[in-house]
């Protein structure tokens, strides 16, 4: 097979007659009807499945197809997976991480032979609040779906750069990575994953940043390429903070903790796998969850451990000095999963105690949090706001240098924002 140089492609691009552009451009710009539009997409969104080790499936989202033999999802599908299929109808292809994005929640795989149509995506100029949505996804695994919206707002950072876009209204559950489309079929956004019991947020990530993955992505991976693998087992002491932290004999693989939700009275494991790390910084989860050697907490950016990331104050739950910092006050505020949460909590450190853990006994001290939390259900906006109290409590042990129990409660507001949480997290064991 024969390639054109650059100034032969060049040339050619020139040489096309103006009639061509003008037709490519009227059809870019004419509106479809929903059942058309579905039937031109459609094809170039997969049901996309991550699994363990053991092939138990992790979760279960969409993907759309943005080129030849890739695809682009939200990395919260691919958080702990062993491998990652498409799916659809009676076909499936494997797949695998190439560019990864965990800060944005974007990340793009790798398949090969994948016979797929590919979307197009749409320059970012081209969004105005207001303009028709039509949200294309596999619900929890399942056939696709055609949801009808609308564009209710484009945020910026300070910088004026692009941060997210945010819909009319949250779509249904269970369709992170769904693909968000205008009327020209043209692809503007992605859906985030969010836990398999909430609604999708009514935010979407920018399909413009796809352009910027090879970039982001790219020296992501330079970064884990350049990372000593033998220092993920090494390391000196730490005296930890409140996370997954190190150990005193050195740095675990896998912390694994239950999470019981009182409410529902339903239980679920929560596990945090290292990565590979340096001296500096400790990563779990692909990036979900960084720390320092200390036990600091620098970033979470994926909440698998409910309330306990989700509205964790910065640099984690405790304080390296215990004893000398008997008491402090937290005033914050935390965004993840579209949802934000201002915190204005009161701790204080009470007294020691023992738990058991794998049949071992520990020494602990719990640090009791008494205050008040905000809930913005739409990640800012200003309508939805909600008070409620909030009690927390965290049990820590100096000697795994990591929190061991925590439990949480809340309840406030009315209405479609009101909240409640009653949740209890248990360290079960560190490997």
């Amino acid at each position: 097979m024969k390639y054109l140089s650059f100034p032969a492609l060049a040339a050619l691009a020139i040489a096309l007659p103006v009639l061509t552009a003008s037709a490519q451009e009227a059809r870019n710009t004419t509106a479809l009807a929903p059942d058309a539009l579905f039937a031109r997409v459609s094809p170039s969104v997969w049901v996309v499945q991550a699994s363990d080790a053991q092939g138990k499936v992790l979760a279960t989202g969409s993907a759309v197809s943005t080129a030849a033999g890739t695809a682009v999802t939200s990395c919260q599908l691919l958080a702990k997976a062993s491998t990652v299929t498409l799916k659809r109808d009676n076909v499936s292809y494997g797949a695998a991480l190439a560019l990864p994005d965990v800060e944005r929640d974007l990340c793009q795989l790798r398949i090969s032979n994948l016979p797929a149509s590919v979307a197009e995506v749409a320059p970012a100029n081209a969004l105005q609040v207001g303009m028709p949505l039509y949200v294309i996804g596999a619900p929890r695994g399942r056939e696709l779906t055609l949801g009808v919206g609308m564009l209710g707002g484009i945020r910026r950072s300070a910088a004026g750069e692009l941060e997210a876009l945010q819909l009319a209204g949250a779509a249904e559950v269970g369709l992170g990575g769904a693909g968000v489309f205008d009327a020209q079929g043209r692809l503007v956004g992605l859906l985030p994953a969010s836990a398999a019991s909430a609604p999708t947020a009514n935010l979407a990530m920018p399909a413009s940043w796809i352009a910027q993955l090879p970039e982001r992505g790219g020296r992501a991976i330079e970064r884990l390429a350049s990372l000593p693998v033998s220092s993920a087992a090494s390391g000196a002491a730490a005296t930890g903070t409140g996370g997954p932290a190190s150990l005193g004999a050195g740095r675990p693989s896998v912390i694994e903790y239950q999470l019981h939700d009182r409410l529902t009275n339903t239980y679920r494991k929560v596990v945090y796998r290292i990565d590979p790390s340096t001296d500096e910084q400790i990563s779990f989860n692909n990036g979900g969850w960084v720390e320092k050697p200390n036990g600091e907490v620098v970033s979470v950016t994926s909440a698998i451990a409910g309330e306990f990331d989700s509205v964790m104050p910065p640099g984690g739950w405790t304080k390296e000095k215990l004893k000398e910092e008997a008491a402090w006050r937290a005033r914050y505020s935390s965004t993840l999963g579209g949802s934000r949460s201002n915190m204005d909590l009161n701790a204080a450190v009470m007294e020691d105690t023992a738990l058991t853990i794998g049949g071992r006994e520990f020494k602990v001290v719990r640090i009791e949090y008494r205050g008040y939390t905000q809930r913005f259900p739409n990640a800012g906006s200003v309508f939805g706001n909600q008070y409620g109290r909030y009690v927390a409590n965290v049990w820590y042990s100096q000697e795994l240098g990591r929190v061991v129990r925590f439990e949480a409660e809340t309840r406030g507001g009315a209405g479609a924002a009101a909240f409640q949480v009653r949740e209890t997290l248990e360290l079960v064991s560190i490997r």
